[in-house]
């Protein structure tokens, strides 16, 4: 139960806000006090104003009595009135006098006294000279009721009823008075009261006090802050309401041993603790919190009193400095370098986490250690007991330490604080950087070796090799002046590559526009290589092969060009293209002729067939001339094409469908041919191959397939699988191959013929169990087979 100003908690720390408490609990104390010394002080103005009622009364009054008051000894301590006169005494010579005194000659005064001061009143006559008195006499007490002293008044009988209405005035006067004086005390001890009031209401502390069952009987207004409840809200509920229940354990165990306490033992604040206790949002609020016994003045326990202080925005302080600290231990911990922090005396103070781990030791172990207690004498200790002595604030050093028997490089670099009593040291290893630079050293020298051994390669070489920087040449090899006929590299420096070229290349482009391409392809893609016509100082030109390399050199990007004189090699492929000019013409020749042969054999067996009556006989010689027919197709196609080393598999395909349908027209009247055969090109050794075998199938399929059908369809389809092996397909939706024959083992010549052709081609065939017949051959790609392009095949029919 506390609240305390968020300024001065947190500009105050821990001690200071024990003193502020202290003192408010002086004032406390100094006002009750103050309080207590009022309350006396009324009493005995009381006193006074009785005292002085009489001796006013006596002072006022008219009427011819005497009227006195004695303290318990008998002594007058008030004496007033005309009557004084009558017994011959004066005012102010009375008081003091024993009232024995002045009633000498009355023998029963003694009597009568006695049983006034034992506190019972007497009235008695007494007779003086020629007057006749009535005395009343009655106890006169104190505050508390004892008697302390007696109070009378004696009266001419004979002027009794004036004496009597003299004294009511008197009286009254008297009474007004002490009213007044009354009222006075009451505005005094209200003022007062009120005081006291504020100083509790305005105080930032919580002031409480609980009964002896825990209940709160007051609160002050820092409630109303502390814990957001109006003081008459918390008033009448336990304390413990108000307290965190994991921690109610101790509050709990403070109250009940000060309400154990015994009436005669001394009245101290017990020891000040912090507790949690809970606002009436549900948050937490951090309370450092006094108590002190609440006793009646007879030493009755009546509960408990004290103050509370909010020393929340402490605690959230004290935790987010822990929090930063333990931040700050987490980095340092985490830096890998050396980290110590060491007092004036040559001690560690601490070391993080990387320094204790590399020596096998934890943290704790070099606390209040001298920092050399490792290694006696070392290079380290040294280091920081000069810069000690010394008036500098900052020191930085490269030394060796010797950590588990293997001698390291760091850089140690220490910071004096505390006005110079305590100093932080780190130390980076740089033992990489150290070897890194002897290597760097040892590269450079290498590098310069390497630079004049290339140095040397690049002068010694026969190809001319220019390095260009925004199109210019700033340096050549002695090769290029040899090979451009100039005397002096003076003539290069300066100049365009378009400087020694003809206006135009053999292509008719302008060699200006070209050569900025080039050198523009060269920049972006690093490299570029083309063949080039040059011109040399005297005019002359020759054809050369120029490669052109990015690099960069002192972080500028520049060409390096390679020159090289290809008029041999030009000469040369002239001569080899005039050879293989005439190569070709005579393999076309060949291969017409072959082409030539094989439509004669054709064309005998055709003219054969047409003497033999027997058809089955005729049927074989027509089978045959097909297939010499197939093998003819190839070199017609081949001498036709420009390249004699592949066949389009795709156009032989339709040619070699299209002629079997002219030759089997009578049976293929209502059948169609569809073909989806992949844009490729196969060598001659997998084409003809691949041509048998589609003969023979094709020609089986319009022989056997569509008897007994009116339509019919041939599907030849040839495709890469995703293994890239070829897969050639024939299939018909004809009536089927027959359930009880085996191809396989099929005695006819034409199976027999396919099946031979695939293991030539190292290939698989399967007959696939479909609607019609479907016969898939399988077979490696040829070494010279390649896609024409990647476009969906055409799909071609015939009928």
């Amino acid at each position: 139960m506390s609240h305390c100003n968020q300024s001065i908690c947190r500009s105050r720390d821990f001690a200071e806000m024990c003193d502020t408490a202290a003192s408010w609990q002086q004032k406390a104390d100094r006002l009750t006090v103050e309080l207590n010394t009022t309350q006396d002080l009324l009493h005995a103005e009381i006193d006074r104003l009785k005292q002085a009622n009489e001796t006013l009364h006596a002072a006022v009054s008219c009427a011819p009595i005497f009227l006195w008051a004695t303290d318990r000894e008998g002594k007058l301590t008030l004496a007033a009135g005309k009557g004084l006169e009558n017994l011959g005494l004066k005012p102010g010579a009375t008081v003091g006098l024993s009232i024995f005194e002045v009633y000498s000659s009355q023998p029963d005064i003694l009597e009568n006294i006695a049983e006034v001061l034992a506190g019972n009143d007497r009235t008695w006559n007494v007779r003086e000279r020629h007057f006749i008195h009535e005395i009343r006499s009655a106890a006169l007490r104190d505050g508390n009721g004892e008697v302390v002293g007696a109070v009378g008044v004696s009266t001419e009988i004979t002027e009794c009823e004036q004496s009597i209405a003299t004294l009511e005035t008197a009286n009254q006067e008297l009474e007004d008075r002490l009213q007044q004086q009354t009222a006075v005390f009451n505005a005094a001890l209200a003022e007062s009261e009120k005081k006291y009031r504020n100083l509790l209401e305005t105080s930032e502390e919580l002031i409480w006090s609980i009964d002896i069952e825990g209940f709160l009987t007051f609160v002050n207004s820092a409630a109303k802050r502390i814990y957001g409840y109006e003081p008459p809200e918390m008033i009448g509920r336990s304390f413990t309401d108000f307290l965190v229940p994991e921690q109610k354990t101790r509050p709990i165990e403070i109250c009940a041993q000060l309400l154990a306490r015994t009436k005669i033992q001394s009245q101290i604040a017990n020891s000040p603790y912090e507790t949690v206790h809970i606002r009436k949002d549900g948050t937490p609020v951090y309370l450092r919190v006094n108590s002190i016994v609440n006793q009646a003045e007879n030493g009755a326990i009546l509960g408990l009193c004290g103050t509370a202080t909010d020393i929340s925005d402490r605690k959230r302080s004290e935790e987010a400095l822990k929090e930063a600290t333990d931040q700050l231990r987490a980095v340092l911990d985490a830096v890998p370098g050396l980290i110590s922090w060491i007092s004036s005396d040559l001690r560690y103070i601490g070391v993080n986490q990387h320094l204790a781990t590399s020596f096998n030791l934890s943290p704790e172990t070099f606390v209040g250690q001298e920092i050399n207690f490792l290694d006696k004498g070392s290079t380290f200790g040294e280091l920081i007991r000069n810069f000690f002595n010394s008036s500098s604030q900052q020191t930085w050093q490269e030394i060796e330490i010797e950590i588990n028997g293997s001698v390291r490089n760091y850089l140690i670099v220490a910071q004096k604080y505390n006005q110079g009593n305590a100093a932080v040291s780190v130390g980076i290893d740089i033992t990489d950087r150290k070897h890194a630079e002897a290597q760097k050293t040892q590269l450079i020298a290498s590098l310069q070796e390497s630079e004049r051994k290339f140095r040397s390669l690049y002068e010694a070489t026969s190809d001319a090799v220019m390095l260009l920087e925004e199109d210019e040449v700033f340096d050549c090899n002695h090769a290029t002046l040899t090979l451009f006929g100039c005397s002096n590299k003076e003539q290069f420096y300066g100049k365009k590559l378009s400087q020694f070229s003809p206006q135009f290349q053999p292509s008719g482009q302008d060699s200006s526009s070209l050569v900025a391409q080039k050198i523009s392809t060269a920049m972006k893609t690093g490299s570029c290589r083309f063949d080039w016509l040059h011109k040399r100082l005297d005019g002359s030109e020759f054809p050369a092969e120029v490669l052109l390399n990015a690099m960069e050199i002192n972080g500028k990007k520049v060409i390096q060009a390679v020159v090289r004189d290809i008029t041999d090699r030009k000469r040369d492929e002239d001569g080899i293209k005039a050879s293989l000019a005439e190569k070709e013409v005579l393999l076309k020749e060949i291969h017409h002729r072959v082409k030539n042969n094989l439509q004669v054999i054709s064309s005998l067996l055709k003219l054969q067939s047409r003497y033999i009556q027997d058809s089955r006989v005729s049927e074989m010689l027509k089978e045959s001339q097909n297939r010499v027919s197939s093998m003819a197709l190839v070199h017609e196609q081949l001498y036709q094409s420009k390249d004699l080393s592949k066949i389009d598999f795709a156009e032989y395909i339709q040619n070699l469908a299209h002629n079997l349908f002219q030759a089997y027209e009578i049976h293929a009247e209502c059948v169609k041919l569809e073909t989806n055969i992949m844009p490729c090109f196969l060598n001659i050794d997998t084409a003809v191959p691949c041509g048998l075998i589609i003969n023979e199938l094709v020609t089986n399929a319009l022989k056997y397939a569509f008897k007994g059908q009116i339509k019919g369809k041939i599907n030849i389809d040839f495709s890469l699988n995703k293994n890239l092996f070829c897969v050639l397909s024939v299939s018909d939706s004809g009536i089927g191959f027959p359930q009880d024959l085996d191809y396989r083992k099929a005695r006819t010549l034409g199976l027999r013929l396919v099946g031979s052709l695939v293991k030539q081609i190292r290939g698989k065939i399967e007959l696939l169990d479909t609607a019609g017949t479907n016969f898939k051959i399988t077979f490696p790609q040829p070494k010279y087979t390649h896609r024409r392009e990647f476009s969906v095949p055409e799909k071609n029919s015939d009928s």
